[in-house]
């Protein structure tokens, strides 16, 4: 699977907040199917002061 960021025009710092929080949010998903529990947000991995 490839993820893009369409639309943006440029890259700025955001761009790799919002990459990094996606695959956050995909290895929260995938513990949630292999173990019943998932880190969704608030209780996620903070990378950040965009949090």
């Amino acid at each position: 699977m490839l993820f893009s960021h369409e639309g943006w025009k440029e890259r700025v710092e955001f761009m790799h907040h919002c990459s990094t929080k996606w695959a956050i949010f995909l290895m929260s998903l995938k513990s949630l199917l292999e173990t019943g529990r998932g880190q969704p947000s608030p209780h996620d991995v903070k990378i950040d002061n965009w949090n």
